[in-house]
C-alpha cells in the first residue's frame, strides 16, 4: 500500500483539506495545519474534531514537495508547484526564505507552526503543541540587513514575556544558506 496522497483546495492563499478523515490523518502526521475554529488540538482529541483543516501556503508547498498533497483550484484543476510558489511569493513576505526555514526545520524533525500570536515568524516545537511546554520562537531577519541590537532586544522581550527561547534566522549573502542563532535565558 502506497503513501496516502491528501487532497486540498485553494481558498484565497490557504489550502483547505475538506474531507474530515483526511484532515484528521494529515494533522496527526505532524500537526500540519489548523482545524477551522479549533486551537491547539492534541493528538488524542483529533477524532473529536469535525471541521476542515486549513494549511498555510508554506505548509501546503512542503507537503506537495513531499508527495503527500495534491492541491486543486475551485474547478478541480490540479495546481502545480510553480503555481503554489507564485501564490506564496504574492502573499508572504520573503517567501523563498520563509519556505526554506520551514523546510529545514520540518526536515530536522521539528513541528513548525505560525508564530503570529507570539509576534514571531514561527513557533517551533520539538514534539508538538500541547506536548511541549513552550515553543521556541523564530524570528526572521531579512538578508542584507544586519542583525541589530534592537532585533535581539525585541525578540528577547517578546520571548521572555512568554518564557520561551528564541532563534534568529537569516540568509547568508556569502553562501546563500540559512543561519540560525539561538538565545537562551539564564539567571545571573
Amino acid at each position: 500500500m502506497g503513501l496516502m496522497v491528501f487532497r486540498g483546495y485553494l481558498v484565497g492563499s490557504a489550502v483547505v483539506v475538506a474531507d474530515i478523515n483526511e484532515a484528521r490523518s494529515l494533522y496527526s502526521m505532524g500537526f500540519y495545519g489548523k482545524f477551522v475554529g479549533e486551537d491547539k488540538v492534541k493528538l488524542n482529541e483529533v477524532n473529536n474534531v469535525s471541521s476542515p483543516l486549513q494549511l498555510s501556503i508554506t505548509e501546503a508547498l512542503y507537503l506537495v514537495d513531499k508527495g503527500l498533497l495534491k492541491v486543486y483550484d475551485r474547478d478541480g484543476n490540479e495546481l502545480g508547484r510553480d503555481a503554489l510558489v507564485k501564490i506564496g511569493r504574492d502573499t508572504v513576505a520573503n517567501f523563498d526564505q520563509v519556505y526554506t526555514i520551514y523546510m529545514e526545520l520540518r526536515d530536522g524533525g521539528f513541528v513548525v507552526k505560525s508564530g503570529l500570536k507570539f509576534g514571531s515568524l514561527f513557533a517551533v516545537y520539538e514534539r508538538g503543541p500541547g506536548i511541549d511546554h513552550a515553543p521556541i520562537l523564530l524570528h526572521f531577519i531579512e538578508p542584507r540587513r544586519a542583525v541589530t541590537a534592537l532585533d535581539i532586544t525585541r525578540a528577547a522581550r517578546l520571548s521572555h514575556s512568554v518564557n520561551k527561547r528564541f532563534v534568529l534566522a537569516t540568509q547568508s549573502d556569502a553562501d546563500g544558506k540559512m543561519h540560525y542563532i539561538a538565545f537562551e535565558w539564564f539567571r545571573a
